[in-house]
């Protein structure tokens, strides 16, 4: 028998890891991003202009059908553009700084690179809505800020990549290794996560509007 490595050990081991992101709001930032967000939603609902809203919304489906051929991932929203959400802009890119650094990802290791936020649109979902699974093919990293949303209006679940388990169930179950993984955010909060990663939003129960910012980010080396 071969000698024993000293740092090997008997039990169980979690592997093939999937890493997000939370970034919970601090005082400098929140009230600035905050009103940001508040005045696009405000400008978008007076002006009846939902180009830069997830087609989700009924009017926002309404305004994009004109545009039959545009993919509903390769999109062309620019809300942080057209709104001028200047603190949110700079948030994303200082926490997506932080997540990607953080993976240690091999593929940017030794070089210069930037983030480059490709596209943003605001979600507003109202009583019963939610979105499918879904994921953003097409990109590397993916986020959402949220502005209002509560338990009752809906977290937001990722889907177990190991998608093998569905159809075998060991090992599966609710701390270490379930089939999905709901989070409930606060005001403020950011979540960052891999674009491949499936992704759904719950119902929402309220009469009150769950309101969001999404995007999606490249990683591009200068």
């Amino acid at each position: 028998m071969n000698e024993v490595n000293v740092q090997a050990f008997s039990g169980t081991m979690p592997i093939f890891p999937t890493l997000i992101y939370k970034d919970l709001p601090r005082p400098d930032n929140y009230h600035p991003i905050q009103k940001e967000v508040k005045s696009a939603l405000v400008n978008i609902q007076s002006s009846n202009d939902y180009g830069e809203v997830s087609y989700l919304h009924p009017e926002a489906r309404k305004q994009k059908s004109v545009n039959k051929n545009e993919s509903m991932y390769l999109i062309k929203d620019d809300l942080i553009g057209k709104y001028n959400l200047v603190n949110l802009k700079q948030r994303i890119i200082e926490t997506t700084t932080n997540y990607v650094t953080s993976t240690a990802w091999s593929r940017l290791c030794g070089e210069r690179w930037r983030v480059n936020i490709k596209n943003s649109w605001m979600n507003i979902q109202g009583k019963d809505r939610h979105h499918e699974w879904h994921c953003h093919p097409g990109y590397q990293v993916s986020g959402v800020y949220y502005m209002r949303v509560s338990p009752d209006q809906g977290g937001i679940q990722f889907l177990n990549p190991n998608n093998i388990i569905q159809s075998c169930n060991f090992p599966e179950n609710t701390k270490t290794c379930p089939q999905s993984m709901e989070f409930i955010p606060c005001d403020g909060e950011l979540i960052l996560f891999p674009s491949w990663l499936m992704h759904n939003t719950c119902p929402n129960i309220t009469d009150e509007e769950r309101i969001s910012v999404a995007f999606n980010i490249d990683l591009e080396i200068e």
